[in-house]
């Protein structure tokens, strides 16, 4: 298990790190290189990326657990991930100061809305991937 978790977290700061790259890369394709970003700022956003990787990555950890039945274990898995999106949201600054509670809270709202829209395009994908294979794998049995 201890294997499992340390090989999620390297996962996960792989992924982070990539989505920090990747969002500095259309940051400059979309603004043409005119955003300026204080060197501090670098630091709360690779904070942020990071610890969105790490814990996207280890609250898969759920799936492992089959006692719990598997709609379970995807409310838990999204809860967890919101909760790590919230965070990550404040740590990197993702929330202009000085806005006010009601833009902050359209902020986060749009931006997890955003986030389930991608989670439900994956599970989609590898719901579908996985009902191929157990056609394939019935079919080789009879």
């Amino acid at each position: 298990m201890i294997k499992t978790v340390l090989k999620k977290i390297w996962d996960g700061l792989l992924y982070g790190s990539a989505m920090f790259a990747l969002s500095l890369l259309m940051i400059d394709i979309v603004f043409d290189s005119s955003l300026t970003v204080l060197p501090h700022q670098y630091s709360r956003i690779v904070t942020g990326a990071i610890f969105i990787g790490v814990g996207f990555v280890l609250s898969t950890l759920i799936y492992e657990e089959d006692r719990i039945p598997f709609f379970v274990r995807t409310i838990i898995h999204l809860l967890l991930c919101a909760v790590t999106f919230i965070i990550a949201i404040f740590i990197s600054g993702g929330i202009p100061n000085g806005t006010g509670f009601g833009t902050g809270a359209v902020f986060v709202l749009v931006e997890i809305g955003v986030g389930f829209v991608f989670w439900v395009g994956n599970f989609m994908y590898f719901f579908c991937e996985a009902r191929i294979l157990k056609k394939s794998l019935k079919e080789k049995d009879s």
